[in-house]
């Protein structure tokens, strides 16, 4: 009898064990997907601002795509543009009538060194943008144009993804962009009444 209830007991507390054993380890994989998960995940920062201090903006109309052949827009003034209040067309990055007829490739956003990003709590910081005071930021854009028409030039950037937050408490924008252009109806800059080019087009035809 005493012999059953020993083996019994260790039975038990075998099983007790093991069960102890499982639920450790379902804790630590638990433990380590949610480690993982948080890494994977990029932490969603929101700022109120991203101002580039644009001295100069270059265009490429190449069929190849030829980035060594550049004209400089002449009518496009200097200035901060803020890159988070310039994708509609009642607030552009710019207007231009310095197109040719063609496709415009892409963009070179020529900047100074007096670009910044006003983070969340309101403090305003030094936006680092070596690339674009050296080579310029580029913008794609891949859009086809009448010349001597105004159109009006749009970037829209996701901040949590082009803004780098470095760890040393500076911050950086990745050098290339997403940009489109719309033909303004007004002309000679008016801002205020803007159409797709397409839309244009279509309108025009019928």
């Amino acid at each position: 009898m005493k012999t059953n209830l020993l083996l019994s007991g260790l039975l038990s507390a075998g099983v007790l064990l093991t069960g102890c054993e499982d639920a450790l380890k379902d804790v630590a994989v638990s433990a380590q997907s949610s480690t993982q998960d948080a890494k994977k995940t990029p932490v969603a920062i929101t700022y109120f601002a991203v101002n580039i201090d644009l001295q100069r903006v270059d265009v490429s109309q190449d069929a190849d795509e030829n980035t060594s052949n550049w004209a400089t827009l002449r009518d496009v003034a200097a200035g901060k543009r803020d890159l988070l209040k310039s994708g509609t067309a009642a607030s552009p990055l710019f207007v231009t009538a310095g197109f040719q007829a063609g496709t415009v490739k892409q963009l070179r956003l020529v900047l100074g060194s007096a670009s910044t990003i006003t983070l969340n709590n309101g403090r305003t910081v030094a936006l680092d943008t070596p690339s674009g005071e050296q080579s310029g930021l580029k913008v794609k854009v891949n859009r086809p144009v009448n010349g001597g028409s105004s159109y009006a030039v749009l970037v829209t950037i996701d901040p949590n993804w082009q803004v780098v937050a470095r760890g040393n408490g500076t911050y950086g924008l990745k050098p290339v962009l997403e940009g489109n252009v719309i033909q303004t109806l007004g002309g000679n800059g008016d801002e205020g009444e803007a159409r797709t080019h397409r839309e244009v087009t279509s309108h025009q035809i019928q």
